[in-house]
């Protein structure tokens, strides 16, 4: 009696410690193939930065350009340049007056809707993420809205009275009325504080990141 006792016990255990191994290698199994994923996304957050330092390179060239334009547009409105070096293409060839940049977001938007982004144990990864989609972009955000409401409120009605008149002389005498030197200030100050304040944040921080995600593969 005792024997069969003893022989059901230790099946029982069998059992048990059989179940048990089943469910810590299915537990394994399944934080492993996390881990797996959080690393391809943490992967796709690295192109998307990439693609995020490409395109702020492309938009603050574009700035660059209209800065250019505007300080142009202020030498006219002043009555500090002679017309004869005015290009006539000056008044058609408007690049970067309402270029904002609008980030890739939609790897880390992944990995934080699925909850992997919380699976991440680097702590320093974690402070480049957050400055980067939380605090970078928010002040983003922010401005391109701000940036749009003073497009709204000023550049289109300049546009149309600039393509209402016939020839470059009417535009000339335009911009000498002073009745847009206001606007060509405040211009070049938002376009000016975009790219030296706004995007210079965004691309220390990108780089910062992209430094962060380079290491965290390394070691994972």
């Amino acid at each position: 009696m005792k024997n069969i006792l003893t022989r059901g016990g230790i099946e029982f255990l069998a059992v048990l410690l059989g179940i048990s191994g089943s469910l810590w290698i299915d537990n394994y199994s399944k934080e492993r193939e996390i881990y797996i994923a959080l690393n391809q996304d943490i992967s796709n957050i690295r192109l998307d930065i990439e693609q995020d330092l490409e395109e702020i390179k492309r938009i603050d060239t574009l700035i660059t350009l209209s800065l250019a334009k505007i300080d142009l547009f202020l030498k006219i409105t002043n009555k500090e340049i002679d017309i004869d070096e005015i290009d006539p293409a000056t008044f058609s060839r408007l690049r970067g007056f309402t270029n904002t940049f609008f980030p890739m977001g939609s790897s880390y938007l992944v990995a934080q809707n699925s909850g992997r982004i919380n699976k991440i144990e680097d702590q320093k990864l974690l402070k480049s993420i957050s400055k980067y989609y939380q605090n970078s972009y928010e002040r983003l955000k922010t401005n391109n809205f701000m940036y749009d409401e003073f497009l709204n409120k000023n550049y289109f009605s300049f546009l149309a009275e600039l393509e209402s008149k016939k020839t470059d002389n009417e535009i000339i005498e335009l911009f000498e009325s002073g009745k847009y030197r206001v606007l060509f200030l405040e211009w070049r100050n938002r376009r000016s504080l975009y790219s030296s304040y706004v995007l210079k944040d965004l691309k220390t921080s990108a780089k910062q990141l992209l430094l962060d995600i380079d290491n965290y593969l390394l070691n994972n």
